[in-house]
């Protein structure tokens, strides 16, 4: 049974929303793509020739959900991040990420810089599929991420018989970088690697490893075209739930995805298309996602998200709607309250109100 007092709480939350515009500080610019929005504030340490930066980013959230006349409500803290960039001099980078309100190490690579069409990364780190996946959740306008691009990706809990808390990262070895630039702005760069296939934190399960890749084309400022794939072997963590393996046993898990992006000063559009195929399960999704600027600093974000797990079976695919608010408050610190629909096709559907609140640093 809902509480009184967190009624109240997320009414005064959907308040401060709506009327923080009157008294925030004005935002400079938007974020750069690892969630940091000014550089010139990052604090950076110089050891001999090389230098440090620590960046860091906190998310809590209240959330208020009904469902077949039922309701409940929980506040949590979502994540603690601390990120520490080590360039350690012109050629040899590291980079290193841990969230400590859920005690995982989320990254650490060393990456090695030939040029800057060819780079080379070694350790652990997000896979190169999908545009949204590849987003600090800090930039991701939804306060979750698509549940389609969650399961095509590996990122929650959205497919059991790939494994809980894979985040969407891997041990592996990468070649990346910029391959043709323009008057200093690149208008194709690519990233191709080798990874375990078992995800974050995970030892190699299997013999085999999975191949993932992108190439993205930027041909006009602030517009940019995607294709990734993932071509792979995973072992089963839960038995499929429509009968093609057991858990313990190898399946093909590849992975296809085409996408677009464009930002202006009005709005930023972004919309992928993912394919997938688990052992001969087909499975299709695509979201859509709109983030209107109305003002300095305030956005009215609207999301459309499509899951079918199985193409072949009628009825498996679930449809998501997301509308909301979010404001800058302070260069990273934001605020955002979102209604959120989703909508299975053969079961009921969930409603949720969800207002978080993030700082960084």
């Amino acid at each position: 049974m809902q509480s009184v007092g967190f009624k109240r709480v997320a009414l005064m939350m959907g308040a401060v929303v709506l009327s923080v515009s009157s008294f925030a500080t004005e935002v400079d610019e938007m974020p750069s793509s690892d969630g940091v929005k000014n550089e010139s504030v990052i604090p950076t340490v110089q050891i001999g020739t090389g230098k440090i930066r620590i960046m860091g980013y906190g998310q809590s959230s209240a959330t208020a959900e009904w469902k077949d006349g039922e309701s409940s409500d929980k506040m949590e803290v979502q994540r603690f991040i601390l990120m520490a960039d080590a360039q350690i001099n012109d050629k040899i980078s590291f980079w290193l990420m841990y969230d400590i309100a859920n005690s995982k190490l989320h990254e650490y690579y060393a990456q090695y810089a030939f040029s800057p069409a060819l780079k080379i990364r070694v350790g652990q780190y997000k896979q190169p599929f999908t545009l949204e996946s590849l987003l600090p959740p800090t930039l991701i306008s939804n306060i979750g991420m698509d549940e389609s691009v969650s399961f095509m990706a590996g990122i929650g809990g959205d497919d059991p018989c790939y494994g809980f808390g894979r985040v969407g990262r891997d041990v592996g070895i990468m070649l990346t970088g910029d391959a043709i630039v323009k008057d200093g702005a690149p208008l194709l760069n690519y990233s191709l690697g080798v990874f375990n296939g078992a995800g974050m934190n995970q030892k190699e399960n299997n013999t085999q490893k999975d191949v993932i890749g992108m190439v993205n084309v930027m041909p006009f400022a602030k517009t940019k075209f995607s294709a990734s794939f993932i071509l792979g072997t995973a072992r089963a963590q839960a038995p499929s739930s429509f009968g093609k393996f057991m858990a313990g046993e190898n399946y093909k898990r590849n992975r296809f995805s085409v996408g677009a992006e464009h930002k202006n000063p009005v709005v930023n559009l972004r919309s992928e298309a993912m394919w997938g195929n688990d052992g001969g399960i087909r499975s299709f999704g695509y979201y859509a996602n709109a983030e209107f600027h109305l003002f300095k600093g305030l956005d009215f974000i609207a999301n459309f998200d499509y899951l079918d797990r199985n193409t072949s079976l009628y009825g498996a695919y679930t449809r998501n709607y997301i509308g909301g608010l979010q404001y800058w408050v302070y260069r990273q610190c934001c605020i955002r309250s979102e209604y959120v629909r989703k909508n299975p096709k053969n079961s009921s559907p969930t409603d949720m109100w969800v207002t978080q609140f993030q700082i960084a640093f």
